[in-house]
């Protein structure tokens, strides 16, 4: 497997409802639809601990997994420019786990898709940009949240304080330099 650090940012392609949003609604473009952050290597297991907050049967919110639970050739992985990985790739992926217990963020959902259907209702046709919906963040996450909300604590947030993160704003920051492709 390739030599991620902490702090990095994985990104998985998606399909069904969220990835035809992720493709269809929002600018810009992308088939990434589920993000989470590495944390730590696993050298018995060549593998990858990973902090995500998932949607489940049971509310599950944030949790930690296994790289190898996803199929690589669905992986991306990003490392923000610019950064200290022996220090601050390593505090931002710690500092997510203050939300260890964060349920999943199905509010902020519904209130995605309602302020879709407001734009179609108002004639703004999409595609939307990230910024374009009311966000305030709260102690629930979704995995973009999550993601985002690991470098913002160490002052380094991947989109800006006060816009939504979806994955238009990851795509967003690969596009603009502040996030570079480490995989593939």
């Amino acid at each position: 497997m390739k030599d991620f650090h902490s702090g990095d940012v994985f990104a998985v392609r998606g399909k069904g409802i969220f990835g035809w949003a992720c493709r269809n609604l929002f600018t810009p473009t992308t088939d990434r639809v589920h993000f989470g952050i590495i944390y730590d290597y696993v050298e018995e297991d060549k593998d990858y601990i990973i902090l995500e907050s998932i949607i489940g049967s049971t509310n599950k919110g944030m949790t930690v997994g296994r790289l190898s639970t996803y199929n690589m050739d669905d992986i991306e992985v990003y490392r923000v420019a610019g950064s200290d990985w022996e220090n601050l790739g390593r505090r931002a992926a710690t500092s997510l786990t203050k939300y260890g217990r964060a349920p999943y963020d199905h509010l902020l959902l519904i209130k995605v898709v309602f302020s879709c259907l407001r734009f179609l209702a108002l004639g703004k046709l999409p595609p939307w940009k990230p910024e374009h919906i009311p966000y305030a963040g709260d102690s629930r996450l979704i995995c973009t949240e999550a993601a985002n909300q690991a470098w913002a604590m160490v002052g380094k947030p991947i989109i800006p304080q006060g816009v939504v993160p979806l994955p238009a704003g990851f795509k967003q920051a690969l596009d603009t330099g502040k996030l570079l492709r480490v995989y593939p």
